[in-house]
């Protein structure tokens, strides 16, 4: 049976770039590919495929495009506060009482930082003092490698920071140039990884994962094998937080059980 020369695109990316497509829906990816190839005056998929062979710029500009990157300090304020005021308390205390230290927490699709710097700042706000009685290992991945080098780099424009307090502004950031660098406190907490979280290795043992605003780009099979996956990489107990507008997979309420309806705030079920 002949092949398509859509579905040989979506080959070659995975074979030269180890983006899976597969996964994806399939509406949201044309219409991302589309943008490339129109940007390049190109009218079918074929020709596109013989413009990416040995093309290293329009694949990365093509991985820019089909990579989710919209994102800000704390943003979604109200997720955050649900954090503070239900996720934090109840952790921290079940920490404390079976004697353990260590936290760790899985910022999953974290484009350029804000996220899991957003969370170092909110830990170390809630614990100020006590900080220093716990282990916190905050992981951050992306699949998108120019992300993560901003990322690392911890630099932002003022707009990056339009929700965060002016005193956390004063406290965790020092101006450079027409911006804001993080400070070392809150960039030591984080580690940054490429990792693909449809096909890379698994993660395990975290407290919390975020995986916001990834999973509508996702075919509905490929969500029930992330909600999984999830499911495993979660201790006993273990929150998840999804975006706003996205949904718990229908087979997973064995699994997961609802703490937030609003803020998609789930609780692993062992």
């Amino acid at each position: 049976m002949k092949i398509d020369d859509f579905e040989l695109l979506k080959r070659k990316i995975m074979r030269e770039r180890g983006f899976n497509c597969k996964c994806y829906k399939e509406s949201s990816l044309k219409r991302r590919i589309r943008i490339r190839m129109k940007a390049n005056n190109i009218h079918s998929y074929s020709e596109y495929i013989r413009f990416l062979t040995g093309n290293e710029e329009e694949y990365d500009k093509l991985i820019d495009v089909l990579t989710v990157n919209v994102t800000e300090f704390f943003r979604d304020s109200e997720t955050y506060d649900k954090i503070k005021e239900l996720i934090l308390p109840e952790l921290i205390s079940r920490k404390r009482e079976e004697g353990r230290k260590i936290i760790r927490i899985w910022s999953a699709g974290c484009a350029s930082g804000e996220e899991p710097y957003s969370i170092s700042i909110l830990l170390r706000e809630y614990l100020g003092d006590k900080i220093d009685d716990f282990i916190i290992f905050i992981r951050a991945t992306d699949i998108d490698e120019k992300s993560l080098e901003l990322a690392r780099k911890g630099e932002y424009k003022s707009d990056a920071l339009k929700n965060v307090k002016k005193h956390f502004i004063r406290k965790y950031f020092e101006k450079v140039n027409d911006g804001y660098r993080i400070r070392d406190s809150i960039r030591n907490m984080v580690k940054f990884g490429k990792h693909d979280i449809i096909s890379g290795k698994t993660q395990r043992y975290f407290d919390l994962i975020l995986c916001r605003n990834v999973l509508i780009y996702l075919s509905r099979d490929a969500q029930k094998s992330l909600f999984e996956m999830f499911h495993q990489a979660l201790n006993k107990k273990g929150y998840l937080i999804i975006g706003k507008t996205e949904t718990m997979h229908e087979q997973m309420p064995n699994k997961f059980e609802l703490i937030d309806l609003s803020e998609r705030i789930y609780r692993e079920i062992s």
